[in-house]
């Protein structure tokens, strides 16, 4: 009896505290350095961001109940300073957001009624193309900034899937 009870605990507490997949997709010609603020996980490293080279993809998690953005930086040099989006401070590994400029993919985990909600915005800045693709068990189309003022389809609307869902966040 007390074995059951532990697993079902377990099993609850696992799935309150669920964590986010999401792939990171670097679609562009050139080298581009995915920023988070706060810090998501790299494996089981918190980090603020790293360089991705062309066409590859690394595999991050936000963690339970995440509030907040990525973006792209281009033009990175290994101090993590950059032509576009560089973070206030901690270089490479963000510590801080962007100052206005950068496109964002914004994020709330879990935010209210078991929905994450979730838009790309370019009503800030654009620097590059950001597509939001839901993966599986989630309806919602991919959404995306192609161009500065909120231009692309679902660009600065707020969509939601339900929490449990990963994503993949796509450059160019």
């Amino acid at each position: 009896m007390f074995a059951q009870a532990a697993s079902l605990l377990t099993i609850f507490v696992a799935s309150a505290t669920a964590l986010t997949t999401v792939s990171i997709f670097n679609n562009c010609t050139q080298q581009v350095d995915p920023a988070f603020t706060p810090q998501v996980l790299l494996g089981s490293v918190p980090t603020g961001g790293f360089p991705l080279a062309a066409h590859l993809t690394q595999v991050v998690t936000f963690p339970a109940n995440y509030s907040g953005r990525a973006w792209g930086r281009t033009g990175c040099n290994a101090q993590g300073v950059c032509a576009t989006g560089q973070c206030f401070t901690g270089g490479e590994n963000c510590t801080s957001p962007a100052p206005a400029g950068p496109t964002l993919a914004q994020f709330t985990i879990n935010g209210f009624a078991a929905l994450d909600f979730f838009n790309p915005t370019s009503g800030e800045g654009f620097n590059l193309p950001v597509t939001i693709k839901p993966g599986s068990g989630c309806s919602t189309a991919p959404v995306g900034c192609t161009a500065a003022n909120n231009v692309g389809p679902g660009c600065g609307d707020t969509t939601t899937c339900p929490t449990g869902v990963g994503y993949t966040i796509q450059f160019c």
